[in-house]
């Protein structure tokens, strides 16, 4: 028995913000922000929220990979924060009801910062290994742009919202291959009480709406995202390296049967430096990410990654796929599988 991971399906918002918008914002420019990120734009949600996102994300996937919501068992939704700071209800619950999945299935929330996509996917998978769901979506979905605060030009021209969603189903040809999953936990240091990666509240810059092309702010005070971009490059390089190396362990497979790595897209210099790693022990196959255009989505950056990578001819049926995510917490892990397009 085994479990085939089926999609991704996905949603984009709309509005574009570009490093030009940002220097608007905030002592920035496009130099600046493309020599230390490797991003040009990203996109933001004014109008929609998680649960929208990732409603969408899943009618995406249906058009992609045809089934009925009532087939599906279980759903698992993978996010930082819904829509301000509110971390209930579960979302989960919600988009189980939006798409029309059968009352009483099991539909919740899981929190593992960036890496959540990841880790619903090893929940997920086990689940059905285990024998409690045969069909189950799981999904990542993320309006960061809401505790982003624009007028800290060290974190707010790294991330965007998106959305991206999987099918998982028990079958018999192989599908997913292993998971790993850790933490190390960040504990912070001076300067840095509360961790290196995390929020504070503060008053900050929110975007709030766009008018004849220009973005309207408001100064609020609530949450925002605070990082120390030093700890956190040096622990992201070495982990998401080590994570691709772990998945790998045991399996049958090398790094020179995987074809393509798709890595949590956080900051070039971090995925140059894990990819770098990876060539040295014997890498040969594609490390695939859109950071230009997108920046970093959290748990929305694999699929919106894998999306592309489809799309483009550089994932075909059958290739041997690595997902590798770190996040706040600190949390790192990866998935093993195979590329399936259709069922």
């Amino acid at each position: 028995m085994g479990v085939t991971i089926y999609g991704p399906g996905v949603h984009i918002p709309e509005t574009v913000l570009t490093n030009a918008d940002l220097e608007k914002l905030v002592d920035t420019s496009d130099e600046w922000i493309f020599s230390r990120t490797g991003m040009r734009e990203r996109r933001i949600s004014l109008d929609k929220g998680v649960r929208e996102m990732g409603t969408l994300a899943v009618y995406d996937l249906m058009s992609r990979v045809p089934f009925s919501p009532e087939e599906i068992d279980e759903i698992i939704l993978a996010t930082n924060v819904h829509d301000g700071n509110r971390t209930f209800p579960a979302h989960a619950a919600l988009i189980a009801g939006d798409i029309g999945a059968r009352k009483g299935i099991p539909a919740y929330d899981q929190i593992l910062a960036c890496t959540g996509l990841v880790g619903a996917i090893r929940t997920g998978y086990n689940n059905i290994i285990a024998g409690v769901v045969d069909k189950l979506l799981v999904l990542g979905a993320e309006r960061i742009s809401k505790f982003t605060d624009y007028a800290d030009r060290h974190t707010c021209v790294l991330f965007g919202d998106g959305a991206g969603a999987y099918l998982l189903q028990r079958s018999e040809e192989e599908g997913v291959i292993k998971n790993v999953l850790g933490s190390e936990p960040d504990m912070g240091g001076k300067g840095w009480p509360n961790g290196y990666l995390t929020t504070e509240k503060r008053e900050g810059l929110q975007i709030v709406s766009k008018n004849n092309g220009e973005f309207q702010t408001e100064k609020r005070k609530k949450n925002y995202l605070i990082m120390d971009g030093g700890k956190v490059l040096k622990f992201a390089a070495r982990v998401m390296k080590q994570s691709v190396l772990d998945v790998l362990e045991g399996t049958g497979y090398s790094l020179e049967d995987v074809d393509v790595v798709l890595p949590h897209g956080a900051n070039i210099r971090i995925v140059n430096a894990a990819k770098k790693g990876l060539e040295k022990e014997g890498l040969k196959g594609v490390v695939f990410h859109n950071l230009e255009r997108y920046g970093n989505t959290s748990t929305a950056s694999v699929p919106l990654a894998a999306a592309e990578a489809k799309e483009r001819g550089i994932i075909k049926e059958g290739s041997l796929v690595v997902n590798v995510a770190f996040g706040a917490g600190f949390t790192y892990g990866a998935n093993l599988y195979r590329a399936r397009f259709s069922r």
